[in-house]
């Protein structure tokens, strides 16, 4: 569906954001220093937190799933932190998205477990020559039985990326939203691996209204909240990207929207994640938009 030319370009962004975010997220720590901090949620769902996307786990009777893979220097910090979850290897991996800090770590856990992701991950992995591709593939959606719960994986159109999967353990009221939900700023809206802030923002208005009221959510990067949370995100994206159609729409470019105070009240909560400074973000929206 690209030229060659574009998927050659896609593929230098696509490298250097990885090279760029993988430092961020490990906030200059030496990566010997990295520790793998595992937080419950809810029922048998746990979060692991160490350098790169949160990891989901589902740890029952059936064995564990996994919802993305970090990186793969981890892997054996990450094996000890499942093994004290549940004994065993992995059975399942889903990735929410391609981008390396989620999916560097996939070919060690595929070794046990079936890689599932949107058809467009494994798209993009075949191009970037990544290992521990997905096996098992869908277009909109398909939905595992596992410990006990129906657990829906829910594509979002162009939103973060092009192959954005939220993943959604019915049972136990929790919700992996991957990189759809940055939870410690602004968000990375992926344009030139088919993400857009309009796709972002009408998948989550969608899932805010299907959501039950006391669900947990576990964002791609930041700690777990609730609904209400979500919809803060959720509103904070709106007004800005209306501010910012407003502006391209007098003619504004990037500097005088940000001398306009397109993101000014928002940025004492959302200003503070050093990969995506308010500026990053707008261009972002300028991008989707046009």
């Amino acid at each position: 569906r690209y030229t060659a030319r574009m998927q050659r370009s896609r593929l230098a962004v696509s490298a250097l954001f990885l090279a760029l975010f993988g430092v961020s997220l490990a906030l200059a720590r030496p990566r010997q220093e990295v520790t793998i901090e595992t937080v419950p949620v809810k029922g048998p769902i746990s979060y692991l937190v160490g350098r790169g996307g949160n990891i989901g786990v589902s740890a029952g009777a059936d064995g564990l799933l996994v919802v993305d893979s970090q990186f793969e220097d981890l892997a054996p910090k990450i094996a000890a932190a499942l093994a004290k979850l549940k004994p065993g290897a992995a059975r399942f991996l889903v990735n929410t998205h391609h981008h390396g800090d989620h999916t560097g770590g996939n070919a060690p856990l595929a070794k046990s477990a079936v890689v599932v992701a949107h058809e467009n991950v494994r798209a993009r992995l075949l191009e970037e020559k990544k290992g521990g591709l997905p096996v098992v593939t869908y277009t909109d959606g398909v939905t595992l039985h596992w410990n006990g719960e129906e657990v829906r994986l829910i594509h979002v159109p162009s939103a973060h990326t092009d192959g954005d999967t939220v993943v959604w353990f019915t049972g136990s009221g929790v919700i992996h939203l991957g990189d759809l939900y940055f939870e410690l700023g602004y968000p990375f809206v992926d344009t030139q691996g088919g993400g857009n802030v309009l796709g972002l923002i009408e998948g989550l208005e969608k899932l805010l209204a299907e959501l039950p009221e006391d669900v947990r959510i576990i964002p791609g990067h930041g700690k777990a909240t609730g609904k209400t949370e979500l919809a803060e995100y959720v509103a904070m994206l709106n007004t800005i990207t209306e501010r910012v159609r407003s502006g391209l729409a007098e003619k504004k470019d990037l500097a005088a929207l940000m001398a306009a105070g397109v993101t000014k009240e928002f940025d004492a909560r959302w200003g503070h994640f050093d990969f995506v400074p308010p500026e990053k973000f707008v261009q972002s929206v300028v991008d989707s938009l046009e």
